[in-house]
């Protein structure tokens, strides 16, 4: 990169200054043009360190960093506007420069699993994505070709016990999870089985019972954490888990839970685990008095008679 693109890129320099400066180079023997270049040096590197210091850093370290995306907004994940799904949208959006066009192309393709002719298409198309060097497209190229060629080996692919198998696109994509959609192959058809709303706007962790007839669901915000269990062979789904414990809880102590507008409930969950295949245990680092008081919880909730218990965990 040559001076001038190094001003504009960094600087977002007047076009009128980078001008001045090569005029007034030209007569550096000269010693009032050499003080007026070194005036105008200095002129350059205010107005670079003041307005363009931010954007310089993040320039340059995006040189050298892989894919990061923090959420995937409807909007991004249609790359543009678009009333349906448009497969050679994403087709077209394999060819892209920008590597996070190329992840949602890729993610998005899985969704063209019920048309045959697309299935193989896409795996033709994906396939040598897998040997990409960036780590999270390689993943996504894995986990695609994996659902769509039906063999479900992947370990983000969860097969139960009807048969069925379950899974999230955008594994891991952020430091907070994955997308917020799980979806289900069932009789070799595609269909988009659940969608969490906000504030569980990641998917943190699918935890199948061990006869794979219930799973649990850990999401999350950037705040918050919750869990829930889905029985997919039957259609149903427990209560929030964190939620329902953390009112118990206030009540054996005596204290009052506030609800949020936004849903939040600014606690964690760690630890969960299948006691038996209609049972779950989870411990919880729960919140009250407006974040000002924290108790450290262990919440067992079993399936079948929706019972709760919630203690003290030292």
């Amino acid at each position: 990169m040559n001076r001038e693109q190094l001003y504009r890129e960094i600087g977002e320099i007047d076009d009128n200054l980078i001008v001045a400066a090569d005029c007034i180079n030209e007569e550096k023997g000269q010693r009032n043009g050499l003080r007026k270049w070194m005036g105008m040096v200095a002129g350059i590197s205010i107005i670079a360190s003041l307005s363009s210091t931010a954007y310089a850093i993040e320039y340059f370290k995006n040189q050298n960093t892989e894919l990061y995306i923090r959420h995937l907004s409807p909007e991004n994940l249609e790359l543009m506007p678009d009333i349906e799904y448009n497969v050679d949208k994403f087709f077209e959006a394999l060819k892209s420069e920008k590597s996070e066009y190329v992840y949602i192309a890729i993610n998005r393709l899985v969704e063209c699993f019920n048309d045959q002719v697309m299935r193989g298409k896409a795996i033709d198309k994906i396939t040598p994505f897998m040997h990409s060097d960036e780590e999270k497209i390689a993943q996504a190229a894995s986990l695609a070709i994996d659902i769509l060629s039906g063999n479900y080996q992947n370990e983000n692919v969860y097969t139960l016990a009807d048969g069925s198998v379950i899974f999230t696109l955008f594994n891991n994509y952020s430091d907070y999870g994955s997308h917020n959609v799980i979806w289900r192959i069932k009789d070799n058809v595609l269909e988009e089985y659940i969608r969490f709303p906000e504030p569980s706007m990641y998917i943190v962790e699918i935890i199948p019972s061990p006869d794979h007839s219930l799973f649990a669901v850990k999401t999350g915000s950037n705040k918050s954490e919750f869990v829930v269990i889905i029985d997919a062979i039957n259609g149903t789904i427990s209560p929030e888990l964190v939620g329902t414990a953390r009112g118990i809880y206030s009540k054996q102590k005596g204290v009052d839970v506030l609800l949020r507008i936004d849903n939040e409930n600014y606690c964690s969950v760690s630890d969960i685990v299948w006691k038996s295949n209609d049972s779950l245990l989870f411990n919880s680092e729960m919140t009250y008095d407006n974040r000002a008081t924290i108790e450290s919880v262990s919440v067992e909730y079993k399936f079948s008679n929706k019972s709760i218990k919630v203690e003290t965990r030292e």
